[in-house]
């Protein structure tokens, strides 16, 4: 078995998120904030624009990875 080191049970911890979500390492602003952490569409992108909600843009796009989402969802 090779063990990916990214990947939160990989460092002994267990994942904040629900099974659902295995095995992705980034999610759209969508996603993240509207499905996972229960925001209006809205909200989200304002959450991304703040600061709030860490995301990477990649042309168009707004990415948000699992690393930094599940840091949040920890606190």
């Amino acid at each position: 078995m090779i063990l990916d080191m990214n990947r939160p049970e990989s460092k002994g911890l267990s994942s904040v998120l629900d099974a659902q979500w295995e095995g992705r390492s980034a999610f759209t602003v969508e996603e993240a904030g509207c499905d996972i952490l229960g925001l209006s569409k809205c909200s989200a992108y304002a959450a991304v624009n703040s600061g709030e909600l860490p995301a990477i843009r990649i042309g168009r796009r707004w990415i948000v990875p699992r690393h930094t989402l599940e840091r949040l969802l920890s606190r």
